[in-house]
């Protein structure tokens, strides 16, 4: 029996929104990011009109990371899965004027998902049966200073057939120390197919020995043209490579590949499994 996943990572430039299709066609995301008019994605939860949204991971509380949560509700998860060492308080100090109804709308959100999900919920992640055989593992530290909550990021490994992708946030490398230090952590993330690299690909996020050890096909990074000190030739020469549209590749980037599209899971062949597909549309 054919059993695939389908994960999008939209062209949002500077922040992150990834979509995934579950072989039982239940979704999961992760991150709000939006686009500008000119990347044609002004609202990726608006243009998909998602109904069955199980499960949404909020990585962190930044601006690039929440830009569409206006829309949150339009679509709105079974369960939310966030930073909640962070209070909103902190979430809120700083604020610009022009953001605050944005962030506003984050802290009641934070709060009116208040009840804990358990081992019975038919959306609970810690069955992948509930997700058609797709696994979903996340990790996150929260004993990182207050002042930077990139590093209270949320990783997410996704497993089906043999395939494994790691999605990280904006993680630098004080949380990366932190969790390369778990052996949980180590198992989950090693030698896998797919990584969507820290921080948007930045210089300052690149963390040799957990980009090492994910030992990775192919880096995708989220990112634009106006980003400073991208590591993604580093990305590049530690990846293994894979074939997109034809072409052996190594990194892809949404500024420079526009949507990215990745196929996982089982074929209509059944000799063959783990098949791994990836396409790129602007």
């Amino acid at each position: 029996m054919t059993r695939q996943a389908t994960m999008t990572v939209w062209d949002v430039q500077l922040g992150l929104a990834i979509h995934v299709k579950a072989p039982n066609g239940k979704y999961i995301i992760i991150d709000l990011g939006t686009g500008t008019y000119e990347s044609g994605n002004t609202s990726p939860l608006k243009k998909r009109k998602y109904d069955n949204i199980a499960y949404m991971i909020l990585t962190h509380p930044h601006l690039d990371h929440i830009d569409d949560i206006l829309n949150f509700d339009l679509n709105a998860p079974k369960i939310l899965h966030r930073a909640k060492s962070l209070s909103n308080d902190e979430v809120m100090d700083g604020v610009r004027y022009c953001d605050r109804e944005k962030f506003e709308k984050y802290c009641e959100i934070n709060d009116r998902y208040n009840s804990p999900v358990t081992s019975q919920d038919e959306n609970y992640t810690g069955n992948a049966d509930n997700y058609g055989g797709l696994g979903i593992q996340t990790f996150s530290t929260s004993a990182c200073d207050h002042s930077n909550f990139n590093n209270f990021s949320i990783i997410t490994v996704f497993t089906l057939s043999g395939i494994k992708i790691v999605v990280c946030g904006d993680n630098e490398t004080e949380s990366l120390d932190i969790l390369m230090q778990r052996n949980d952590f180590k198992t989950a993330i090693e030698n896998a197919d797919v990584l969507i690299a820290p921080h948007h690909g930045r210089e300052s996020a690149y963390h040799s020995d957990f980009v090492s050890l994910v030992n990775p096909r192919i880096t995708v990074i989220s990112d634009t043209a106006k980003i400073d000190a991208s590591a993604s030739d580093k990305y590049t020469n530690m990846s293994r490579g894979w074939k997109v549209d034809g072409k052996t590749r190594y990194c892809l980037t949404t500024r420079n590949d526009g949507n990215i599209t990745v196929v996982f899971g089982e074929s209509d062949d059944l000799n063959y499994s783990g098949v791994l597909a990836m396409s790129t549309s602007k």
